[in-house]
């Protein structure tokens, strides 16, 4: 066993939570949002409905979350790569 192939186990064990975590968060995380649209009686012209309002904050922040989850998939790919071709 080669010193790389320790830190490359622990990455790749680290990449394959965070798919999952993605995977969760954009199907189950979906259903919600979809639940709560529906709840909110959300329109065409959602700026006046309160809960319309706060659901799209929802939605907001569950796209941060997202993409913030695919940044660190795709960094740690690079990562992996890179040390497995070093």
């Amino acid at each position: 066993m080669t010193n790389y192939q320790l830190p490359i186990t622990k990455l790749e064990e680290k990449l394959q939570a965070l798919q999952s975590q993605l995977f969760k968060l954009e199907s189950e995380g979906m259903e919600e949002i979809t639940r709560k649209r529906i709840e909110a009686d959300m329109g065409d012209d959602f700026r006046e409905n309160e809960g319309a309002k706060l659901v799209m904050d929802d939605h907001n922040m569950h796209n941060v979350r997202r993409w913030q989850l695919k940044r660190e998939i795709l960094e740690l790919k690079k990562r992996i790569i890179r040390m497995k071709n070093s």
